[in-house]
């Protein structure tokens, strides 16, 4: 499972590995496969979490939640395709669809 949170532990901050420690990883190496995997509300989360990078990275700062909406649903169905394909990549693409 990947989360995408700031060390909260001084062992953590420090470097110090532990168990029990979720695994940090870079936004660009989610893949489909992971992100179809996720459940629920970590799947819900993330994908807007994704749609955020995007925009931020665009500079967009309106929100067209049809064209945001129908983006997701093609994100979907590009990762079901191809799970080994990075999400981000394919959201970036995605939208340039429509946007």
């Amino acid at each position: 499972m990947l989360v995408f949170s700031l060390p909260i532990s001084a062992a953590q901050a420090q470097g110090t590995p532990t168990p029990d420690a979720p695994r940090q990883a870079a936004i660009g190496e989610l893949d489909c496969r992971t992100l179809l995997r996720l459940g629920g509300e970590e799947r819900d989360f993330t994908i807007l979490y994704l749609h955020g990078f995007v925009s931020g990275r665009t500079n967009q700062q309106l929100l067209p939640v049809k064209d945001l909406a129908e983006a997701t649903d093609r994100l979907i169905d590009r990762c079901i395709d191809k799970p080994a394909d990075k999400a981000l990549g394919v959201l970036e693409q995605v939208r340039a669809v429509r946007q």
